[in-house]
This record gives structure tokens, C-alpha cells and sequence, in this order.
């Protein structure tokens, strides 16, 4: 084996070498710098901002400086390393997408990255001024157009709102805002239509969405403009773009409108308004003329409506002449959505029992309404209907008279003795007379009883379907949280429950429960507020439950109960079961 001897001088070379390689990879001193892409932008545009992290430091951007003159829209970080000329390098970069809050010069402060701060920076801001009316030629990459028909309508009258979105470059992650107006109820009308139009040389595409507006008070309205929140799908050509497609955001806003509403004409003084364009009313009635003693007839009332909502439909008058009885069924509301508007109809179902027999007369019915299109009051009516009922009454039997007996001579007695036995006869004979007058009035009682009974249960049963129809479909709208849906079919319990009053939603107010009455205000808040409050009907749903089981126990211990049940006697099981 051969020893090698280590030379001192070479050792002491090596070392020199490894200590200046050390002095010379030491990492620079840390800087920051913040820069953006434009100075100058109008509203509803962005600016990029990035800062760059370079140094022996570490920490990221403190941006809560930013949020107050601006939305942050996006934030990207990367970092990178490098070794030149014998020095270690790396740095961080932080890219955010910034949109200005407001109009004028806005001051980008500085921002505290780690131990280092960035440089403010100024920018400015030009202001866009609303565009007032519709019309115009689209410019830019994106336009936006509303517009109402008619621009003048009577309170309650239909106007459509028409939203145009043209674009000539492609985007993604589109979001439009709702048009919002104090006192005006709005309903978007079906689904958006896509078209191509060529205007002024250049081929744009078209998103239309329509909605209904009904005014609910007089004046000048004025409609917001909408907002279109977007982002551009910027297109990269040339040799090293990157696979993925880079997006800027964008901000757009439409014209406002301003529609006049006129009020309710000062001659109107004939019930409910019903400002409509076109107005009917039908009826549907058996075949024939001739009805049975007894029997029901079903009559059935549609009310038409274009131009109105379901709810603004009034109940329909039930005239009926004596000795006839009604059993109305819940009122069916229904409503279908076009690019014309709403059309809407209610429709009551009517059991008609005649207790005697004869002709009858149902009296016309008119119901007077506002035509928008000629400015008159207009009638929509039936005439009067006139039907025979044949058939008879249970008639009390009169008992046969007492025949009368040859008068023979008697002896003559004492006249106390006659006096007393004539008494005696006469006490006997009003005892069988008033036994005969009980015996036949129990005879025709349980005749007639026989006689109702098969229509009062066909009635019980009929009332049990339209119930149970009406709780289905009550449940159904708390579990997906349908607030009209819910509303129809409270009037329709509320028809059957009070039968003798007008249904409506407030009838159910009349329990005084605190939970009860809190979740009918939050379901009528929802139905008629302008602030489209998100509803869920898992309040309501469990309200009316919990009200049915405390009334079901307060039944066992107060027989002074004096509210109505909840439920008609055979259907309060029906509800409680789901």
C-alpha cells in the first residue's frame, strides 16, 4: 500500500478557493416593485397590478389597502430562481385584477410586501355617464340595450322589459343583473333567445331576455340600468402561446328607462281593477235542461285574463236564488309565460243542490274590466240561466177521519155523571190524536233523513278529495319552496275550511299563532316585496304542524275551545300524517 503525503501548500490553496466561492454566491438584497399595465381606463374596465418580490425576503402583498377604492376581480403567484455569474437569485411575482370602485383619479397606495413597501402610484378613472332612453348604435366589443313596451301604461298594467346583449367577441362567465325598480313587481318571462344580426357592416350575436313589470304606483318609474359582469376570451397567436386561453374581465352597463304610469281613471268605481288587454268569462253546465230533486249540478266559471298575473284575478260572484244550495270547490289558478307577456286564468268548480222542486233562475254575472288598448271600461259576462227540477217532497200522512157513529138513546142520568164520563173521552182522544201527529213526524224525519244522506256523503266526500288535493299540493310547495305555488294552495284550504268567507291567505291569520302568522308574512314578503327575497318553506311547513298538534292537545283538556278546528273534523288527520 502507498502512503500519500498531503502538501501544505496545496491544502491551504484549496481552502482560499472554497472561501471566495462562498463570498461570491451570496444572495442580493431584497427589492419590491409594483407597476400596472395602464394608467388610464374608464369605468366598469380593469387594470392588471403586479408586484415583484425580488431578494433575500420573504412574505406576500398585503392587499387590504386595495379594497377600498377597488375590487379585487383575480389574484396569480409564481415564483422563479436563478444562478448567474456565480449569484443565487429568486423572485416572487403577485398579479392582481383590480376594477375601480368609482370615477376620477384613484391613488394605488403602497402595498407591504415582507419588510419592503411598494411605490403608490396614481391612475385615472374616466366616468361613464348613464345612457338615459334606448335607441343607438352598438359599439364596442360588447353593447347592452333595454327596452319597455309600452313606455306608458295605467297602475297594474303589464309593460315588457326587452334586454339585448350584443357581443362581437366571445366571453365566458357571463352574469346579468335583474332589473329593479321601487313599486313594481317583475317576472322574467321564459327562456333567452339567440340570434344573429348585421348592423352597420359588422355581425353581432344577440342574447334577448324578456320579463313582465307591473307597476303598482303611480308617477314617473324609473328602471336602473342593468350590469353585465364578464370576461373576454383573449385569442393568442404566434409560436410559444400558451395552451390555455387568457380572459380579461369586463363591466357593462345598459341604458335606464323611464316609464310613465298613469293612475287608476277616476270614473273606475266598479270593484277590482283589472287593467287587460283581452278579458273572458266561460261556463260549462250540464247537458239538458231537466235536473232531479236532489241531485248536484256542477257548474264550472273560467275566468281569462291576458296581461295579469294570477293573483290579481278576483273570486267570481255566486248568485243563487232560494232553495238552492252551493258547495264550491277550491278555485284552480294557473299562468303560462311568453314572449307576449302572462296569461292567466282562475277557474271555480260549483255543486249546486235544488231542495225543491221548480224552475230556477241563475242571474247574469258581469265582470267589468279596463281595456288598455281602447281606454274603456268593457264587460266580460254570462246571461242568465234558467232550469227545471222535477221531482217530490215527502208528504206527512194524515190519519183517517172518525166515522161518525148512529146516535141512540141513552137513559137519562144524572147530569154531574155526563159531565165527568164526557171529560174522560175527550182526554183519550187528544192522548192518541198527539201519538198519531209523533208517530208520523218520525216517519217523514227519518224518510228525509234516508233521502240526504247519499248526497251529504257524496258532499263529504267530494269536500275530503278537494282537501286532500289541496294538502298535496301544500306540501309539495314547502318541500321545493314554490311561494306561488304555496300561496294557491292555502286559498284552497282556506275555500274548504271557511266556505261561508272570502279565501285568501289572511284568512289564516285568524289562529293568532305568533309562529303561524311570522312564516304567512315572510311567504307574503316573498310574494309582493320588490327585493326578490330567496323563500324556503320549511318555516311554514312546520309552523302549520306545530299549531295542528297544540290545538289537537289543547282539544283534550279546553272543551271551550272557541276558534274553529284547524281542519274539517274528517280531514284534520290528513295533514298531520306528512
Amino acid at each position: 500500500m502507498v502512503a500519500y503525503k498531503l502538501n501544505p501548500l496545496k491544502v491551504s490553496f484549496i481552502g482560499l478557493l472554497f472561501l471566495l466561492n462562498w463570498l461570491l454566491i451570496t444572495p442580493v438584497f431584497a427589492a419590491v416593485n409594483a407597476q400596472v399595465d395602464r394608467q388610464q381606463m374608464a369605468e366598469g374596465e380593469s387594470v392588471n397590478l403586479t408586484v415583484t418580490l425580488s431578494g433575500d425576503d420573504s412574505g406576500k402583498p398585503e392587499t387590504a389597502v386595495l379594497e377600498k377604492d377597488f375590487e379585487i376581480l383575480s389574484r396569480n403567484h409564481s415564483s422563479a430562481y436563478s444562478f448567474i455569474n456565480g449569484s443565487i437569485g429568486s423572485s416572487d411575482t403577485w398579479q392582481f385584477s383590480l376594477r375601480p370602485r368609482r370615477g376620477g383619479e384613484l391613488l394605488i397606495p403602497a402595498i407591504k410586501v415582507g419588510k419592503t413597501t411598494t411605490t403608490p402610484m396614481m391612475i385615472k378613472v374616466k366616468k361613464v355617464a348613464a345612457r338615459s332612453g334606448s335607441g343607438g348604435m352598438p359599439t364596442g366589443d360588447i353593447w347592452l340595450e333595454m327596452v319597455a313596451a309600452p313606455e306608458s301604461v295605467w297602475v297594474q298594467q303589464q309593460t315588457i322589459l326587452t334586454i339585448k346583449i350584443y357581443q362581437s367577441v366571445a366571453m365566458s362567465q357571463a352574469q346579468l343583473s335583474e332589473p329593479k325598480s321601487d313599486h313594481a313587481v317583475v317576472e322574467k318571462l321564459g327562456d333567452d333567445k339567440q340570434y344573429q344580426v348585421n348592423d352597420h357592416g359588422k355581425n353581432w350575436r344577440v342574447t334577448e331576455r324578456k320579463y313582465a313589470l307591473f307597476p303598482q304606483q303611480s308617477g314617473t318609474m324609473t328602471i336602473e340600468p342593468v350590469q353585465l359582469d364578464a370576461a373576454i376570451v383573449m385569442h393568442q397567436r404566434g409560436y410559444g402561446a400558451s395552451m390555455f386561453q387568457s380572459t380579461k374581465p369586463l363591466r357593462v352597463l345598459s341604458n335606464k328607462i323611464n316609464i310613465e304610469v298613469k293612475p287608476i281613471v277616476s270614473l273606475w268605481n266598479q270593484g277590482d281593477w283589472l287593467p287587460s288587454s283581452k278579458l273572458m268569462l266561460t261556463e260549462t253546465w250540464p247537458k239538458g235542461e231537466t235536473f232531479k230533486l236532489g241531485e248536484p249540478i256542477t257548474r264550472t266559471l273560467t275566468l281569462q285574463a291576458e296581461g295579469l298575473s294570477e293573483s290579481q284575478l278576483p273570486p267570481l260572484p255566486l248568485l243563487l236564488p232560494d232553495n238552492l244550495k252551493s258547495y264550491p270547490d277550491q278555485p284552480v289558478l294557473h299562468h303560462s309565460l311568453s314572449e307576449r307577456g302572462i296569461r292567466s286564468s282562475r277557474q271555480e268548480k260549483i255543486a249546486i243542490i235544488p231542495t225543491v222542486p221548480g224552475t230556477y233562475i241563475l242571474p247574469a254575472i258581469e265582470i267589468p274590466w279596463w281595456n288598455v288598448n281602447s281606454g274603456k271600461i268593457e264587460l266580460a259576462a254570462l246571461p242568465a240561466r234558467s232550469f227545471k227540477v222535477v221531482g217530490t217532497l215527502m208528504t206527512p200522512v194524515v190519519p183517517p177521519a172518525a166515522t161518525s157513529q148512529p146516535v141512540t138513546a141513552i137513559e137519562a142520568v144524572p147530569s154531574i155523571a155526563m159531565d165527568k164520563k164526557e171529560s174522560q173521552w175527550k182526554m183519550i182522544a187528544l192522548f192518541a190524536l198527539f201519538g198519531w201527529i209523533v208517530t208520523l213526524l218520525i216517519l217523514l224525519f227519518n224518510a228525509v233523513i234516508k233521502k240526504r244522506a247519499p248526497t251529504e256523503k257524496k258532499l263529504r266526500t267530494y269536500e275530503q278529495e278537494g282537501f286532500k288535493q289541496a294538502k298535496g299540493a301544500f306540501l309539495t310547495a314547502c318541500n321545493i319552496h314554490d311561494a306561488k305555488g304555496c300561496e294557491r294552495a292555502l286559498i284552497s284550504m282556506a275555500a274548504i275550511q271557511w266556505p261561508n268567507s272570502a279565501a285568501s291567505l289572511h284568512a289564516w291569520h285568524a289562529y293568532n299563532d305568533v309562529n303561524l302568522n311570522q312564516a304567512l308574512r315572510a311567504l307574503e314578503r316573498a310574494l309582493y316585496s320588490s327585493a326578490n327575497e330567496a323563500w324556503k318553506g320549511d318555516t311554514l311547513l312546520t309552523a302549520f304542524r306545530q299549531l295542528d298538534l297544540n290545538r289537537q292537545s289543547q282539544k283534550k283538556s279546553d272543551k271551550k275551545l272557541h276558534l274553529p278546528d284547524l281542519y274539517p273534523e274528517p280531514l284534520a288527520k290528513t295533514i298531520s300524517g306528512d
